[in-house]
């Protein structure tokens, strides 16, 4: 007979995890998500008693209601029976469309009450998602009010309503690819996963296959996001009722027409009163002036400099993409495309500078290829492009450009130094030229020039001492600097007389002439502000609730006025909580002795502290800015994972190598899958631009609760 506990041995190490996994994704999809369905199953469906309307509606022939006072406009309801679910009819007047959606709250009243107990949370439907026509009561009521809250003058379908409806079963594909994708996370890194035990080797098909496979799931999954939330483009400016402006979101076509015009100025027209005003950047003047000579209209967030407008947006994207794309097709690119081109480009970029630092850390100490999947996932939650992604605006296109050269760069550089840096000196260039590319996109992402220092420092130092004492060294150490900085000078130079030719001086780039919500110009916030910016941008924990989305925008309390942006809250409680790990870092400073890591640490968090302290001194809180230093802090991450994996995946580390490794890459694995769930769930928060239809699907995953 054979014995059982060998035949449990022989298993693959895959076989109980993933059996474990396909249970709770079968528990969920048949009895959490479709528990309506059963608790409907022997339910008597009938149509609800309609016992009249506020007097804040109208009701109109055709099956519609108007909205004449949002405070007074309801529609009750009553059932013989307690009401646990309803189910919202299709009416004639339904017009489906692309932001569809009727809101109420809900009041209740059982037999047993004498008046009306009000709910708080908005709910509703949309006629163009089906399964949100089904609402949970429930309590024993038996009579419902719902309390629209639609603005003045919203037209509402009177739609026929049918108590305790049979709820369908219900299997949703984007459900169940958030559940695959969170199971696969935990059980590909799980302290147990068999990839901790095999070695990063790109050469071996057992390595470069699953790699390649997490590589492109972590490239995709912001441009999936992207596509999923479909932002509506305009092909003009949109006119912003507050401001009394026009925002200039075309104006990457506008620079990419004055390119191939030969001028460095945008074409928008000109308002006389504006090129009057001795501040245009006072922005309540500007608004005034705006109003009071409608004719030619102002255009917001767009430099303006001696009556003309700029683009104060890296001139590079413009370069590369809507440029060459309007000479070739004579049409403009869509903005949609450029953000999605450079997502793609920043998502790659990233991944390999990931893959990277693990091989730079393998020369001393092997590093696992889980750690190194590890790694490349945490890159992407990290580096907050997908945390942005979704609303498809044109800033986020010079950020990720920028990410995208300053991480190839790195790659590069790491590149060099594996190869030989003597030998390799193109490598050693290519890599100056990238970095130096990132000041024609976003000038404050050049500081991760920096990362170099402590990457370099044994050559540097070789160099040097050689130097002084042989002068073919000499001539060799000035080889090698100029293979380094001659790749700045090409790149700067012709970026420095874009800016005289502007704005009369090389130096300057015009953000502070940008016409925006305030005076750029005039603006100097107290230093001290700094620390409020630092826990907003790392440690404001977010605003989560028990209702759908579950996530929603984080207040920012101020003193005095600055300029404040939407915030989820900070970027270790958010987007990346598996970067927590940076204050193990005394625990683990043996472990980055031995890989000669711990100057690298430093070097990127530096570089990421100068452009946060950039970022935040005039703009203020918005998590849009954290693309700009997230991904060097991401670094210092990946290099002290890579190190820890070094050291805790070593024989003879010692009788709690087991312990230590399943506390922390368990933890990190959580945080990875938190910040899946907590990115996803982010697109539906007020403001996020998510379609209607997916808004509304979404959310009725939910209506058992």
């Amino acid at each position: 007979m054979p014995d059982p506990r060998r035949s449990a041995s022989r298993l693959s190490p895959w076989t109980r995890p993933c059996v474990v996994a396909l249970a709770v994704i079968v528990t969920l999809e048949l009895f959490v998500f479709n528990l309506p369905f059963w608790q409907t199953l022997g339910s008597t469906p009938r149509t609800a008693h309609d016992d009249g309307f506020g007097n804040g509606l109208v009701v109109e022939s055709g099956g519609t209601a108007v909205v004449t006072d949002p405070d007074h406009a309801w529609r009750d309801i009553s059932s013989d029976e307690p009401i646990d679910y309803l189910y919202i009819g299709h009416a004639a007047s339904e017009r489906p469309s692309q932001n569809d959606a009727v809101r109420w709250q809900v009041s209740t009243m059982k037999p047993t009450d004498s008046g009306w107990y009000d709910a708080n949370a908005d709910v509703g439907y949309s006629p163009s998602a089906e399964h949100s026509r089904y609402q949970r009561i429930g309590d024993g009521s038996t009579h419902v009010r719902l309390r629209y809250r639609m603005d003045k003058g919203a037209v509402i379908p009177v739609n026929t309503i049918t108590v305790n409806p049979h709820v369908p079963m219900r299997f949703d594909p984007i459900r169940l690819v958030v559940e695959i994708l969170t199971a696969l996370i935990i059980i590909a890194f799980r302290p147990a996963s068999p990839f901790y035990r095999m070695r990063l080797a790109l050469r071996r098909r057992s390595t470069i296959v699953p790699l390649a496979v997490c590589a492109a799931v972590s490239c995709t999954l912001p441009l999936a996001l992207f596509a999923m939330a479909a932002p509506l483009e305009s092909p003009e400016p949109v006119y912003w009722d507050f401001f009394a402006s026009y925002q200039a979101t075309d104006q990457y076509q506008r620079l990419a027409d004055a390119i191939l015009h030969g001028r460095t100025w945008l074409d928008y027209p000109v308002n006389d009163a504006l090129a009057a005003m001795d501040n245009p950047y006072d922005t309540r003047a500007r608004t005034q002036e705006a109003l009071d000579s409608p004719d030619t209209p102002v255009y917001f967030d767009v430099a303006f400099h001696d009556g003309r407008y700029y683009s104060y947006f890296g001139v590079l994207p413009a370069l590369l993409l809507f440029a060459p794309f309007k000479a070739v097709t004579g049409m403009r690119l869509p903005t949609n495309a450029g953000v999605a081109i450079a997502v793609a480009l920043a998502s790659a970029a990233t991944t390999l500078l990931a893959i990277q630092l693990a091989r730079l850390l393998g020369r001393r100490r092997p590093v696992s290829l889980g750690a190194t999947m590890l790694g490349v996932t945490a890159m992407m939650f990290g580096n907050g492009i997908a945390m942005l992604v979704q609303l498809g605006l044109f800033y986020q296109i010079p950020q990720e450009i920028a990410v995208a050269f300053a991480s190839l760069g790195i790659a590069l550089w790491i590149e060099a130094k594996l190869r030989g840096l003597e030998r390799h000196l193109p490598l050693l260039a290519a890599g100056s030229a990238c970095m130096a590319l990132t000041i024609a996109c976003r000038p404050q992402v050049i500081l991760a020039t920096f990362v170099a220092i402590p990457l370099f420092a044994d050559e540097i130092r070789d160099l040097w001492t050689h130097g002084l004492h042989d002068a073919r060294a000499l001539t060799q150490e000035t080889r090698v600097w100029a293979w380094a900085a001659i790749p700045y000078l090409i790149v700067f130079l012709p970026q420095l007389a874009y800016n005289q030719a502007r704005f009369g001086r090389s130096t300057d780039f015009g953000a502070k002439y940008n016409l925006t919500g305030y005076d750029m110009t005039n603006t100097h916030p107290p230093l001290t502000q700094y620390l409020s910016f630092v826990f907003q941008y790392l440690f404001q924990p977010p605003n989560l609730t028990a209702h759908f989305p579950f996530v929603q925008l984080q207040s920012v309390p101020l003193t005095t006025w600055r300029s404040e942006h939407p915030m989820f809250g900070g970027w270790l409680f958010t987007a990346a909580p598996f970067a927590l790990l940076l204050f193990t870092m005394l625990v683990w400073r043996f472990a980055l002795r031995r890989v000669a890591a711990t100057r690298l640490i430093v070097g990127a968090l530096a570089a990421s502290a100068l452009t946060f302290l950039i970022d935040a001194r005039v703009p203020g809180v918005d998590f849009r800015y954290e693309i700009d230093f997230g991904f060097m802090i991401m670094t210092a991450v990946l290099v002290l994972l890579y190190a820890v994996d070094g050291a805790a995946n070593r024989a003879g580390y010692g009788p709690w190598r087991d312990v230590t490794r399943r506390l922390t890459f368990g933890w990190f694995t959580t945080g990875i899958a938190a910040a899946f769930l907590f990115l996803f769930f982010k697109q539906f928060a007020s403001g996020m631009n998510m379609p209607a239809a997916i808004w509304w699907d979404t959310a009725s995953w939910f209506v058992f609760m």
